[in-house]
């Protein structure tokens, strides 16, 4: 704590002290402000607030990287400032031969209309006169330029100037200094359209600047360490934020046990389908059944205060700020469905989550049923096995997993309220009705327990609990990835793969307005299915009122099927529960050692025959190449 009010030598020499140790810098600055520097790199990022304080949101485009100092632009001020930017420099340059200023200010208030409610966005970057036109410059134009801002193009221009620094203010180190010194120094005038002259203020138009801004900064950065210094980082994600401040522990928290309350598959899933189906059958299928669900556990007002009294907006950092932001809209949704199980609009928020097939997927769908024979060639129908059984083999499964990470706290529950096999919060549930083909088992056990339960388990091991609970959209990604572990033991028969494409063919006609008895005919009369088939794929898509999760299935399955010939590694999607769209933020994160790799991987990775057909996957199959090539 320092009783002065400007920067003087005890504070600065404390700075340098922390510098030279390699430790991480985070200091209040005596006057206003605070100065971060997470790794000792050759950069900083300056924000110096007006005097009039009147400049909305335009700092956190600085507080979002690793490197910043955010300061006051008083008269009383600048000598601390000046000479602290100034010893930081030379300090890092002594260790690196070179360093970067980059200050961020912004332009004159931008003027809107009633039809042009959104001014257009732009950037103006200024380099000293004399300073070499670098890449990194080269890259900082390009990439803005490149960029759109709530889908309109960016303007950029780029400038020399004697001095570089905000109108009226002077310059953070003198133009001969920083050019005798090796230093570089750029400025960057941002266009404020996140608020107007009125004093309106536009928090989602900010977030969406300061995300493009600061991934444009770690490029620009990347480039300036690889072309300018003899060191340079894998890739420019890991220059991001590694330190988490305890606010955004105490969001994951509160969002993580608002989901936990919310056991999303189970209490949309009917509870009595043993029943249902033979009251429909004694109906001659002519009747609708009558589904029971569980009761909700809380009341969805309630939950969703205590949901939204997590304060995401407060997290600086912009990528953890949206996942987090993505994370509370998904868990508002699904509490959404539970309040709305049995109503019409149940069906229209599911399409909201999972969305519906595309035509492309229901030609895909029509042509697996149609092609595939109900069996594959040699497999066996013969032995069944029952509820118990089955859960003794996922017992010695997950026995297996328990040798390796002993920790793992996943068990196995045979129940009544199940109606088939099901992965909840980690554990194991199985219908006890149930009865499982033994030549289906082992893909079972691979989808359930290899897939689910093991990204569940890895997830719990990372910093945020999101990762074990799902990110938003985490379904389709998980679901296909499933479906390929049940291909890569050998045990995706056509069965199954008739299985998936008739969900979504039974998805597609719910959306286009066919009841429940229409869809079960549909099956069994178009398709061949029969009526014990029939009845659990038409119940889950009419569950609650219509559900279409169901599609994320195949359609996964086509994605992930891409993704791996384009060279997606398998390992990583076993970190925890997360969606495609996802991967960008995951790799950020891991090269920002934020997340871990995953600890436990499942075992038929290792499996000669698994690897074999791994390695065709990677050189590009389809889906019907799935079946049709399994018995290899």
């Amino acid at each position: 704590m320092y009783e002065q009010k400007t920067i003087n030598k005890e504070f600065i020499d404390e700075v340098i002290d922390v510098l030279r140790e390699g430790r991480k810098l985070r200091r209040r600055l005596p006057s206003w402000g605070q100065i971060l520097i997470e790794q000792q790199l050759p950069y900083l990022c300056v924000y110096r607030q007006p005097p009039s304080n009147e400049d909305w949101g335009t700092d956190q485009l600085a507080t979002s990287t690793a490197a910043f100092l955010v300061t006051s632009s008083k008269k009383k001020d600048y000598e601390g400032v000046s000479t602290l930017v100034s010893k930081v420099a030379q300090e890092l340059t002594a260790c690196f031969g070179t360093f970067l200023i980059v200050e961020i200010w912004s332009g004159p208030e931008v003027e809107t209309t009633d039809h042009k409610p959104l001014a257009d966005p732009s950037f103006k970057i200024q380099y000293l006169k004399g300073q070499p036109i670098g890449s990194y410059l080269q890259v900082l134009s390009k990439q803005l330029s490149q960029s759109k801002i709530d889908d309109q193009p960016v303007k950029v221009t780029v400038t020399p100037v004697d001095k570089v620094g905000p109108p009226g203010m002077r310059p953070l180190v003198q133009t001969a200094k920083a050019l005798d010194a090796g230093i570089h120094v750029i400025g960057i005038e941002v266009a404020p359209i996140y608020r107007n002259g009125d004093n309106k203020t536009y928090p989602a138009i900010l977030k969406e600047v300061e995300g493009r801004v600061t991934t444009v900064l770690e490029k620009t950065f990347f480039e300036f360490l690889k072309k300018e210094t003899t060191i340079c980082p894998p890739n420019y994600m890991a220059l991001g934020r590694r330190s988490i401040v305890h606010s955004v522990w105490q969001i994951d928290r509160i969002i993580a046990e608002v989901g936990n309350i919310v056991d999303f598959l189970l209490l949309v899933t009917p509870t009595n389908s043993d029943e249902a189906f033979a009251e429909f059958k004694r109906k001659q299928f002519q009747k609708m059944p009558n589904f029971v669900y569980h009761p909700a556990p809380f009341d969805p007002v309630t939950l969703k205060r205590q949901l939204y009294k997590a304060p995401v907006e407060r997290i600086e950092d912009p990528t953890l700020a949206q996942l987090f932001r993505d994370q509370q809209l998904d868990i508002d949704s699904r509490i959404t469905m539970v309040a709305e199980r049995g109503k019409k609009r149940f069906l229209y928020s599911s399409l909201q989550l999972y969305d519906g097939p595309s035509p492309e997927l229901v030609k895909l769908a029509d042509q697996i049923l149609r092609e595939l024979p109900e069996r594959s060639k040699g497999e066996s129908v013969s032995k069944v096995l029952t509820a118990e059984e089955f859960a003794q083999r996922a017992e010695t499964e997950l026995a297996f997993y328990r040798s390796q990470c002993p920790d793992l706290a996943s068990r196995v529950e045979v129940r009544d309220d199940v109606p088939g096999v099901l992965v909840s919060q980690g554990n194991l549930l199985i219908g006890r009705e149930r009865k499982i083909f033994e030549g289906r088992a082992e893909a079972l056990l691979s989808h359930e327990v290899g897939t689910h339960i093991l990204t569940n388990y890895n997830g719990h091991l990372q910093p945020f609990k999101q990762l074990s609970a799902g990110l938003p959209g985490y379904d389709q990604l998980q679901e296909s990835l499933a479906v390929l572990a049940e291909y890569l033991v050998g045990g995706l028969s056509n069965r199954r793969m008739r299985t998936l494409a008739a969900r979504v063919m039974a998805v597609s006609w719910l959306i286009d307005g066919a009841d429940f008895i229409e869809t079960f005919r549909r099956l069994t009369t178009e398709y061949g299915f029969h009526a014990d088939i029939a009845f659990p794929i038409t119940m889950r898509v009419y569950r609650s009122g219509g559900f279409t999760k169901d599609v994320v299935y195949l359609r996964g399955l086509v994605d992930l099927l891409k993704e791996m010939k384009n060279g997606l590694q398998l390992d990583l999607l076993f970190m925890g529960k997360f969606g495609i769209e996802h991967l960008p933020i995951v790799r950020e994160l891991m090269y920002r050692k934020i997340l871990v790799p995953a600890k436990m991987r499942p075992y038929y990775l290792e499996i000669p025959a698994a690897q074999k057909r791994l390695e065709r996957v990677r050189k590009g199959l389809t889906v019907l190449d799935l079946v049709k090539g399994q018995a290899q």
